[in-house]
């Protein structure tokens, strides 16, 4: 029994009760709420009856709905993965796709770079043999096609590319047009292998080395003799045979820089006006300084011995003998002694200024024409320096007015200037070596000079007959050797 029904029995159970004992007008009413409660109570009965009836039914259903909603469930779930399976493949895809994008980005630089590359490897002769297919993939790659096209044109440089390297490998020969020393067209034929270019004028003893310069057409750097003759001979072989072609490991610099060697008077004639004054500076100091070295070279010392030789002859009196002797040495030491002997009657003290004199006489002839030297060595550097100033100022001119366009040319006005600093140097160096080789051979001679004519004053014959005169000359020849003091220049 349900507690709503429970509360309803009880509330009217206790109504009756109360009402037990009042008049008999509450008895059909209550009889009829017994009969209406016993209906309820029927019907409640009925109901739940048909409650308990339908429940299994119900409960069967129940379950079979649950079962669906978990295999709806199991398939949302299953949708779900698949979904992000989808989802992360789109991801993949994309990324993919991406990548490709840049692949392809990537590979049109990398063919335009190529093709930018490939083009100024090839040699000027080959210009005419891949102009038109160059120029065909360049409209493609520049152009708005597709990506197959421009990947078509791709794959069609790289063939094109590996023919070519095959070629050079193997060797090619094709005709062509080349310009000669003279600067006029040539028409011959071409070998090209590896990066070495030969050719060979139809007409005429033309053969040699080939280079790309500025212009449009390679050119000819001849070759004589067997390597000339070696050239020929390869170009007219028949198909097959083999031959023998000279190799040039600079690839046409070492013939470059041949060429441009220049001659001692075009590179003097290369630094102006102020060159002149240098080269002949440095050839009036290299005169000088040889002219100078045969002079002091023939000069010989004499030996102490003959000095003595000539000091016994004077104790014995025999001034003539000793005379002779004199004269037999070389200069400046004949003249020195030759005056000693004629003035030794007039005393020491007079020998001894004789000899001084005859000494500054020696060290100024030694000394000549050596300043000379060292003033061209001085000024040489000054004069280099000075013309290169002149050259720089005249190259500053050209960019000031034309700009720095072409390198080239401003570097060759830039060395032109520098060439007098160049011969500056050139002089000066070996000027200044030879300025000190001779100074120090003429202070070589004074110093000689000094030592002997201070050994003739100390052993100058006394007089014996005259004590006065040699008390006197004894004092002298205690001051003879401070007397002797010359300076050499």
């Amino acid at each position: 029994m349900k507690p709503k029904t429970f509360i309803l029995l009880s509330a009217l159970s206790l109504l009756q009760l109360r009402t037990h004992g009042q008049n008999g007008e509450f008895s059909d009413a209550i009889l009829d709420l017994k009969t209406k409660n016993e209906e309820a109570l029927q019907k409640l009965k009925d109901t739940r009856a048909s409650i308990q009836d339908q429940k299994i039914p119900l409960a069967s259903e129940l379950s079979g709905l649950e079962r669906e909603v978990e295999e709806k469930r199991r398939a949302l779930i299953r949708l779900q993965r698949l979904r992000d399976n989808k989802s992360v493949g789109l991801t993949a895809l994309k990324r993919e796709v991406e990548g490709r994008k840049n692949e392809v980005q990537f590979l049109g630089t990398l063919g335009s770079d190529y093709l930018a590359n490939f083009e100024a490897r090839l040699h000027v002769a080959e210009i005419d043999r891949y102009q038109q297919s160059l120029q065909e993939i360049k409209t493609i790659l520049d152009g708005d096609g597709t990506d197959k096209e421009k990947m078509i044109a791709r794959l069609k440089l790289l063939t094109l590319s590996v023919d070519r390297t095959n070629e050079l490998l193997g060797g090619t020969q094709f005709e062509g047009e080349a310009l000669d020393q003279n600067g006029k067209v040539a028409q011959g034929d071409f070998v090209l292998s590896g990066p070495l270019a030969y050719f060979k004028g139809k007409s005429g003893n033309l053969a040699g080395l080939t280079e790309a310069g500025r212009d449009l057409k390679p050119r000819i750097f001849p070759l004589a003799g067997a390597q000339s003759t070696s050239i020929e001979n390869f170009f007219s072989l028949p198909k097959g045979e083999t031959g023998s072609l000279p190799i040039d490991a600079t690839l046409g610099d070492a013939v470059k820089v041949a060429a441009a060697e220049d001659t001692i008077v075009q590179h003097i004639q290369k630094g102006g006006t102020w060159a002149y004054p240098i080269v002949f500076a440095a050839a009036l100091a290299f005169i000088i300084s040889l002219l100078k070295y045969s002079r002091l070279g023939g000069i010989k010392v004499p030996p102490l011995s003959i000095v003595n030789g000539i000091l016994a002859k004077m104790e014995e009196g025999d001034n003539e003998s000793a005379l002779k002797q004199a004269n037999s040495l070389k200069e400046p030491f004949q003249k020195m002694f030759s005056v000693a002997v004629r003035r030794s009657g007039e005393g020491k003290k007079m020998v001894d200024e004789v000899m001084y004199e005859e000494l500054l006489d020696a060290q100024i002839k030694l000394g000549s024409y050596l300043p000379i030297i060292q003033v061209i060595a001085a000024t040489a550097p000054l004069m280099g320096l000075l013309g290169t100033v002149t050259g720089m100022i005249k190259t500053f001119k050209q960019i000031t007015l034309f700009g720095t366009g072409d390198a080239k040319s401003l570097s060759e006005g830039i060395s032109e200037a520098l060439i007098t600093t160049e011969l500056g140097l050139v002089a000066a160096i070996p000027a200044l070596i030879l300025y000190a080789i001779l100074s120090r051979k003429s202070k070589a001679i004074l110093s000689e000079m000094e030592r002997l004519s201070s050994h003739f004053l100390n052993e100058f014959p006394k007089k014996k007959n005259k004590p006065e005169q040699s008390e006197n000359l004894e004092e002298d020849s205690g001051n003879s050797a401070g007397d002797l003091s010359p300076q050499p220049a």
